[in-house]
């Protein structure tokens, strides 16, 4: 009995992290169109049609970044296209971030975070506000030169992680 009732605990823990496990298919909607995906994505996000702010296709996977507007200050988020059997999805497994705080004067200029899509690839985002509408981001191998909406100063860039 000692043995048997530790392993039944060790089992029905196990079984319970891999039902979690599930690379998050089951909670997605699949769409037939790209279109009626970023709507869906859109309402997701609280956020408006104009609110998006770029597009980027990069190593096979959509990404969408779009501008919200929080009580600290202005924010940015990533969410990718998921594409399976012909429908899609929208995929947000990130935080937005905070770009600009209204309550401090300097904020950082550069923010970047790692993200893995649903089909399991890994990227990194870069993102900030610039005043300068040619900004240069630093990754860990060079400098580029990062997509910019120029209404609100965002830029982003994003690449696959090595």
């Amino acid at each position: 009995m000692k043995v048997v009732l530790p392993f039944a605990i060790a089992m029905i823990a196990l079984t319970g992290c891999s039902a979690i496990a599930d690379n998050g298919t089951s909670e997605l909607k699949w769409y037939k169109t790209k279109e009626e995906t970023i709507n869906h994505g859109i309402k997701e996000e609280k956020i408006k049609k104009e609110d998006i702010i770029g597009e980027v296709s990069e190593n096979g996977e959509t990404f969408v970044i779009y501008k919200k507007q929080f009580e600290e200050g202005l924010g940015v988020g990533v969410s990718s296209i998921s594409e399976q059997e012909g429908k899609f999805a929208w995929y947000d497994p990130d935080q937005d971030v905070l770009v600009k705080n209204d309550k401090v004067k300097k904020y950082s200029s550069q923010i970047s975070w790692g993200t893995t899509t649903q089909s399991g690839k890994d990227f990194t985002i870069y993102t900030g506000l610039s005043d300068d509408q040619s900004p240069i981001v630093k990754t860990r191998t060079s400098e580029v030169s990062p997509a910019i909406d120029k209404k609100s100063g965002i830029y982003f860039y994003i690449e696959p992680a090595k």
